[in-house]
This record gives C-alpha cells, sequence and structure tokens, in this order.
C-alpha cells in the first residue's frame, strides 16, 4: 500500500468542471487522467458515510439545512448540480460506496478527506472506516486526511494499515509531535505557508508536504522547486500538462 500521495491531486474531482463531490466530478477527473482524487466523507443521521464537504447542504444543493439532520436517502433527493450548472441537473450527493465502487476499476489514489461536524467526529470516522471494511479491495487505493485528530484516531484505531495526514491551514509549532502522535505520513496545509525550511525539516523526520489549493501551474511548479511533494487543484487537466 502506498502512503503517499501523486504530485497533482483533483481537487472534490475536477471542480472546476462539475459539482464538486458528485460523481460527475469524479468521473470528470479520471477522463482528464488524474491519478488522485481528493473528496470530502461526512455522515447522515442514520450513519452511512456520504460525500459532501459543508457542514449544511445549501451552498452546493437545493437543500436547507445540516446534513448530519438528514437520512440517507433525504440527501440523495436533493438536487447537487443545478447550482453549477443546467447541464449538471439531478446530480446526486453520492454515497461513499458509490465512489469506491466508481474507482474500483481504476489505477487512482483516492484521498478522503474525513469532514466532521463538532461533536460528531467519532460517528464520522466510523462511518468511513465501515464503509472501507466493506470495501477492502480499494482500501489500497485510499489515502484518509482530516483537521480532527480524534476522527483520525478513531479511524487508526479501526483501520490502522491506511496511510493517514493532518491537514492545517497555519503550520502548528508542534507538527512533528502532532504527525508522530497520530500516526500520520504527511501534513496537508495552505499553499502560502509553504518555506523551504517547512519541507526540508518534514522530508528530513520522514514526513511529507502536500498543499491546497494550487490552481495556477506557474505557482505549482513554485512550490515543487520549494520541495513541496503534492498539490490539490481544481483544475487538474492544467496542471497535469504543465507540471
Amino acid at each position: 500500500m502506498s502512503l503517499y500521495l501523486p504530485k497533482i491531486i483533483a481537487h472534490r474531482g475536477a471542480s472546476a468542471y462539475a459539482p464538486e463531490n458528485t460523481l460527475a466530478s469524479i468521473q470528470c477527473a479520471l477522463d482528464m487522467g488524474a491519478k488522485a482524487i481528493e473528496i470530502d466523507a461526512t455522515v447522515s443521521q442514520d450513519g452511512i458515510a456520504m460525500v459532501m464537504h459543508d457542514f449544511n447542504v445549501e451552498r452546493t444543493t437545493d437543500g436547507q439545512g445540516p446534513l448530519t439532520l438528514k437520512s440517507a436517502m433525504d440527501i440523495q433527493a436533493l438536487d447537487a448540480g443545478s447550482k453549477f450548472s443546467d447541464k449538471f441537473k439531478g446530480e446526486k450527493i453520492p454515497k461513499l460506496s458509490e465512489v469506491l465502487h466508481m474507482i474500483s476499476a481504476h489505477d487512482i489514489v483516492l484521498n478522503i478527506e474525513i469532514k466532521t461536524t463538532l461533536g460528531w467526529e467519532e460517528p464520522t470516522a466510523r462511518a468511513v472506516a465501515q464503509t472501507l471494511k466493506s470495501h477492502a479491495n480499494v482500501q489500497d487505493k485510499v489515502f484518509i486526511s482530516s483537521m480532527s485528530t480524534l476522527a483520525l484516531d478513531v479511524f487508526h484505531d479501526l483501520l490502522p494499515g491506511l496511510p493517514k495526514g493532518v491537514i492545517v491551514y497555519a503550520i502548528p509549532e508542534n507538527w512533528a509531535e502532532r504527525l508522530h502522535q497520530h500516526s500520520c505520513k504527511s501534513l496537508h496545509c495552505y499553499h502560502a505557508f509553504v518555506t523551504a525550511d517547512l519541507t526540508r525539516d518534514l522530508h528530513q523526520k520522514g514526513y511529507r508536504l502536500n498543499v491546497y489549493t494550487v490552481n495556477d501551474a506557474a505557482h505549482a511548479m513554485a512550490l515543487f522547486d520549494l520541495g513541496v511533494d503534492a498539490v490539490f487543484t481544481d483544475y487538474p487537466d492544467k496542471l497535469l500538462a504543465e507540471c
């Protein structure tokens, strides 16, 4: 099982071209030749792992309210495509299981970010782990990450063999301690906080640095020159062609 992510990661699928975190966006990234795709996974009221970034559904769907107050059936009745474009009218919020089935035939790495509503860290991590346990054939394609170290710890207890990364915005002073404590292989941060010293220190300690969200090829190349290992992008086609 690979501990690392390829250098260009399609952010929420090819989210510049199709509604983020949908099967359409993932298929678009696959069609562009992406070797790594990032998605967000949260949990429905009835304990089903769903692919969604926000705590509430208003931004990307025709619904309202927190996703964790809705059943999986109600969530999948929402239109997750029309707000992006009429072309995607009727696109659904997928279950994580649907995404795992979709990528099973492809040679890619799927970065699943565990997105937790405050207070729901444990059930969210458990739902993601349970879904992956039911899809053992794709576990070797999966990399887990989260901003919630509690979610990472719960997940690690259930599936310790899968590689993991801690997501931050700014770089914490105790990053090395945090990565070690939560059994992680990489640090994921906002691109503005990258320095050559940081990447050198991470690499010397055996860790990798992946940064978000980079949509300009020249910027991506500059980050790679600083030693960054991978970037998340909404435009995987552009970065794959130029980096």
